[in-house]
């Protein structure tokens, strides 16, 4: 007795079954593992699929500086578990917030700091309304002016960084020598500080950043079109017109972080000088993390190498010329004119 043949289409129906089942099988399986790495790793990009509880705000803090210059050793284990130990009996974000100030200054060392929820906001609104960059030319000696940027929208940073180099290319054609003040900058966002005056420096690496390992994690660059890190620009500006002339660079104890970034890209060039006192010492690079309650954890992960090799370690840079308070715009302006810039 021969066998009933099966048919064609229940064959068929059967295979799409199958392969419905299986694809089913994977999407899950990928949806899974995407759901995972979100709840593992979104934190620390400030993503979230649920509310954390306090404890677990804590333990993400934490993992955020650990990566700090600092975070090792005795001290930095003492003030993981002060954070811990505030964490067990915490109701509230805000009740975190004092011992995670104290944590992030030994994760990261003074460069470090917790911005509480008001404060990150206020920092953003004050960003926006600080006042400007300015670029001015009296003779034939051109003043560019670049104050602290706290960070700011968008707009703003490009607004800054078109400010100084429009500035500074309407004014090459007629300066011979370039005052560059960096007095009172304490910081912020440096790549609309260092695209706006990239003209006046040379193409290539600027300054290295180094880990607490010694490892170079990244390097600061000049390109045609402004400043970046590893030759991809970050704030795009218009291409260097060929600026020449010499520089002079105006510091003092207040130029500070970013604002000693633009110090150090300045460092060791033949046409530059620097004039002033002694930097803030603030030479340590910060990355700013966003708390589900929208505080910000500032964490110093690296310091600043120049271009020759030399490691700042969070020390002050002392000026080439040492002057006292506003000496330095007139020291710097008789050194111009020693380079035949007598006009200014």
């Amino acid at each position: 007795m021969s066998r009933p043949r099966t048919r064609p289409s229940s064959t068929r129906a059967r295979r799409r079954r199958r392969a419905w089942t299986a694809a089913t099988a994977v999407v899950l399986v990928v949806a899974g593992a995407a759901v995972w790495g979100v709840g593992r790793y979104g934190p620390r990009f400030g993503v979230y699929l649920l509310p954390p509880s306090p404890q677990q705000y804590a333990d993400v803090a934490l993992d955020l500086m650990s990566g700090g210059y600092r975070a090792t050793g005795p001290a930095w284990d003492a003030a993981r578990q002060a954070v811990r130990t505030a964490a067990a009996d915490a109701d509230d974000y805000a009740d975190l917030h004092a011992a995670l100030a104290e944590a992030v200054q030994v994760a990261g060392g003074p460069h470090s700091a917790l911005l509480t929820p008001d404060e990150a906001a206020a920092s953003q609104s004050a960003a926006d309304e600080a006042p400007g960059p300015t670029v001015t030319t009296t003779g034939d000696v051109t003043t560019v002016v670049v104050p602290e940027l706290a960070g700011g929208s968008p707009q703003t940073q490009q607004r800054y960084a078109d400010t100084l180099a429009d500035g500074i290319a309407a004014a090459a054609p007629a300066t011979c020598g370039w005052v560059v003040d960096l007095r009172g900058n304490t910081g912020g966002t440096m790549y609309p500080m260092l695209s706006g005056v990239s003209a006046l420096l040379p193409d290539g690496p600027a300054l290295f950043f180094s880990d607490r390992h010694d490892r170079t994690t990244a390097q600061v660059t000049i390109q045609d079109d402004g400043a970046g890190l590893n030759g991809r620009t970050t704030t795009r500006v218009r291409p260097d017109p060929g600026v020449s002339g010499s520089v002079a660079v105006l510091q003092d104890e207040r130029t500070a972080s970013s604002g000693e970034v633009v110090l150090t890209a300045f460092r060791g060039l033949d046409h530059v000088a620097t004039f002033g006192a002694p930097s803030a010492g603030y030479t340590s690079a910060n990355t700013p993390y966003r708390l589900y309650d929208g505080a910000e954890l500032v964490v110093t992960e690296s310091v600043y190498v120049d271009r020759d090799g030399v490691v700042l370690d969070e020390v002050p840079l002392p000026a080439a010329h040492p002057t006292a308070g506003p000496d330095a715009e007139a020291a710097g302006r008789a050194w111009l004119a020693e380079q035949g810039c007598a006009a200014g």
